[in-house]
């Protein structure tokens, strides 16, 4: 476990940053905050400023994702006040719902306002608006969060949106700038090389790059990655890839869907450009997001897919590129799905500090706060830091958070549901199987969309 422990007291920040006078707390505020997955390394400079602008003293632990999972369920099950602020991943919430601090009124009396119209109305949505009764609601669509229309819907706010995740794709634009490359491409398939806007242009982009670079017979260049091994990041890997083609993982009623034709395109779709296609590196059928950024960073594929921007190993000279994950062209229309998931920060309905934690993930998720993260590539979720973004000096990095943002508008969040882990292993086991040659495509969905429907009935969907 890393922990930081950042100790000082005097005044608080009211939630939406000014200043009052107050007795020191009781003890600091504490934080409980994700290692690596929602940008620790940003916030916790911020937990520093924070806390020297204000004088509430504050501990931050941090613990790696499967370890925080453990720890965030545990202090709930015991009913701990011994963390105030939790880092909270989106899947967790209908389990954890019923211990945690609605957050409209806090939202409503904070002077000066919070301003929940600059998050990016989709991610506040995904990540912090839920019904208290039925978790697997929807929330009403909206462009512009608007705490009214939330709670005249019968939902509340839970947390507020500190990290967003999207599936985006990291390429060697040197590659694609090359003359010779695009000459011969141009020869190939008669149109300019381009980024690609479809799964068919990528993979036509995939087999040009896959090639033997330095003349001994074997293949030392690769077009592009994937997540295949048995993780959650071959599930949303399979997610997208169902999204672009217009399927579902349920319907209306949280029956599995996700073995429909749609479903089984997505699969032979995702297995073909691995054993057909061979666009892929050896061994990716074990890759995860961190050995999609090693074979990308030591220059084995001319693109690569992953959760954050990736960037090359000093060894390799060449230069980054981001774009969208591409999708299918309908009607004169490219429909896009990339997954994205997002982290909130939830105050402890537990915690004696309730107002101090607000104010601290007030600030912590403010605009000024989220603009101060850009430096270090962080998700930010709010539409100001990402017009900040724009007038960053370094090219690749603005380019980037355009398409991150792009990215999250049109991204599709996960189920609400709270046998979410056994929805994912599930489709992991069907993703493994298919690609092991054990079974075909429809007959492991359809084993894992039996295997889904038997948990939904066990958890009362």
């Amino acid at each position: 476990m890393l922990a930081a422990s950042l100790l000082l007291a005097g005044c608080s920040q009211s939630a939406g940053g000014g200043l009052e006078e107050q007795l020191p707390a009781k003890r600091p505020l504490r934080v409980l905050y994700a290692t690596v997955e929602a940008g620790s390394e940003a916030v916790i400079p911020a937990t520093e400023r924070y806390q020297a602008m204000t004088g509430q003293a504050v501990e931050v632990d941090t613990f790696p994702y499967n370890s925080l999972q453990e720890k965030v369920f545990s202090e709930f099950a015991r009913k701990s006040d011994q963390y105030d602020l939790m880092a909270v991943d989106t899947p967790w919430m209908p389990r954890i719902l019923s211990h945690l601090e609605p957050l409209s009124a806090y939202i409503r009396s904070a002077d000066p306002p919070i301003r929940v119209d600059d998050f990016i109305a989709k991610v506040f949505l995904d990540t912090s608006v839920f019904d208290p009764i039925q978790s697997r609601q929807q929330p009403p669509a909206m462009d512009v969060v608007d705490v009214d229309r939330v709670q005249n819907a019968g939902f509340d706010i839970w947390s507020l949106p500190i990290q967003s995740n999207v599936l985006t794709v990291s390429y060697r634009k040197d590659l694609f700038l090359d003359p010779s490359n695009r000459a011969a491409f141009r020869e190939r398939y008669g149109r300019e090389l381009e980024v690609p806007q479809t799964l068919d242009e990528y993979l036509d982009l995939a087999r040009f790059f896959t090639r033997d670079t330095d003349g001994d017979g074997a293949i030392d260049l690769y077009g592009t990655t994937l997540m295949a091994g048995m993780s959650e990041a071959n599930f949303v890997d399979f997610k997208s890839f169902l999204n672009v083609y217009g399927g579902e993982l349920f319907d209306r009623n949280l029956s599995p869907v996700f073995n429909s034709p749609a479903g089984v395109k997505a699969l032979e779709t995702y297995g073909d450009w691995i054993f057909k296609n061979k666009v892929t590196p050896p061994g990716v059928t074990g890759y995860t997001w961190d050995e999609v950024e090693i074979a990308f960073g030591y220059g084995q594929t001319a693109m690569g897919m992953n959760y954050h921007d990736m960037k090359l190993n000093p060894k390799v000279h060449g230069q980054v590129g981001s774009f969208m994950f591409p999708g299918v062209e309908q009607n004169g229309t490219i429909v896009r799905g990339p997954h994205f998931g997002s982290w909130g920060l939830a105050v402890n309905r537990y915690s004696r500090q309730k107002q101090a934690a607000f104010d601290l993930a007030a600030y912590l998720t403010g605009a000024e706060a989220q603009k101060g993260y850009l430096k270090y590539r962080h998700h930010v979720t709010r539409m100001s830091a990402y017009e900040e973004a724009r007038h960053l000096p370094d090219a690749s990095h603005r380019e980037y958070y355009d398409v991150l943002g792009a990215s999250l508008r049109v991204g599709v969040g996960r189920p609400r549901i709270k046998n979410y882990n056994q929805l994912s292993e599930a489709v992991q086991t069907a993703v493994q199987s298919y690609l092991s040659g054990r079974q075909s495509a429809k007959a492991a969905l359809d084993h894992a969309a039996d295997t889904a429907s038997q948990w939904m009935i066990m958890e009362g969907y």
